[in-house]
This record gives structure tokens, sequence and C-alpha cells, in this order.
């Protein structure tokens, strides 16, 4: 990238969700010297492999820059110096529609108030966790699902291998992304999946 163009990658996995979902379009900034700026939302090379990582800024100081994901409980590993980061993500499209992505102090205030929604959900889930997975085992509410929202999967060519979607309606519900072996489904739609029934990354549907 030169100069103030922007380049656009494709999001990868679930370590930014909410704010950013695998598949979603990123509009990535170079920096140009610009400082960076905690909340910022980078994209950097691995210091541990050869991909591309999309995380937020927690702290910047003399030592370098420290990331994380707004999903992940740890701080990442490595410290980052100003040069080796590729840009800052400033809109995302998902779909045919796109959005903000703040930084500074405005995406440090989104990050905590994504980490403490997620502490209270799972101290809500932890209590409901064994109740919640004994009746999606029964699949007893699948027998009333009006016929728009019985689910289906459909396949897409990723470069990592093939990704799965979930599809209810018009709503992604869950997604098996290439090299995992487990369904991610959202709450609280287990509750209306047969989830043995679903394709896994060992046989490949045609759209259905």
């Amino acid at each position: 990238m030169s100069g103030d163009t922007c380049k656009t990658i494709v999001c990868v996995g679930s370590s930014m969700n909410p704010a950013l979902k695998a598949s979603d379009i990123l509009h990535v900034l170079p920096c140009n010297g610009k400082k960076i700026q905690c909340g910022d939302v980078i994209v950097f090379p691995s210091p541990e492999s050869n991909r591309m990582v999309v995380h937020r800024v927690i702290s910047v100081d003399a030592t370098g820059i420290r990331t994380q994901g707004d999903r992940s409980r740890y701080i990442d590993p490595w410290i980052l110096r100003p040069e080796s980061i590729v840009g800052r993500v400033i809109r995302a499209q998902r779909g045919n529609r796109q959005r903000l992505i703040y930084g500074g102090v405005r995406g440090r205030l989104y990050s905590s108030g994504i980490r403490a929604i997620r502490m209270i959900d799972l101290k809500i889930s932890s209590l409901l966790h064994p109740l919640y997975h004994r009746l999606a085992q029964t699949h007893v509410l699948r027998r009333w699902l009006p016929a728009w929202m019985q689910t289906r999967v459909l396949c897409f060519d990723r470069p990592a291998g093939t990704e799965f979607h979930l599809i209810m309606g018009r709503r992604v519900i869950g997604r098996l992304m290439p090299g995992r072996s487990q369904w991610a489904i959202q709450r609280p739609f287990r509750l209306f999946v047969n989830e043995a029934s679903l394709p896994s990354a060992s046989r490949t549907p045609g759209h259905r």
C-alpha cells in the first residue's frame, strides 16, 4: 500500500467478533507515520506465522504496541513495532452494508463494553448451560418450526478450505470454519438444529 490508498482484505476467524466477523471485507488505511492509539484496530503480520492478524491495540508505550482480539481472553504474546503495522481498519463491509470501525477512545469504550457484556453472559451461561444443552439434545422444539425457519447449509471455497454457513430464513445462525471440527451455532438456535445431521469438514455437501 502506498500513500493514503485503502487496501481491502477479507476477515478470517472469530477473534474480533462481534465487531468483525469471518468473510467481512475490511478497508485498511496505511498509518503513514501517524500515531497508533489504544483502541485502534490494526492489521499486521503475525510474528509466529505467515498470516495477517487483525486485532485491537490495548497499549502503546516505549517498549512497543500490545494487541488483543475483542473476543480473546488473553493479550497477544508479542510486542509490535510501529513499522511492522500494515495499516488501520477504518471500515468493514458485511454483505451490502458498510460501517465505520472506530479506533482511539471510541474503540476502547466499545471493546470494554463488549468484554463487560461477555463476562455477564458467561456467568449467566454457566448457570443455564446444562439445561440448554439437555433441551437441545431432545430436538423437541424442532417439531414446531414453521417452514420458513427450516435450516439449510451453504458451502464456500476459501483459501484455507471449505467454509460452511448454517442459514435459518435470511440469517446466518452458525458457521463451520476451515480446519475446525465443531460448528459454532448462535444461542438459542442450537435448540432448533440437529447438529448430528450437519456436514463436517470431512464430508462436503452440495448446496441445500
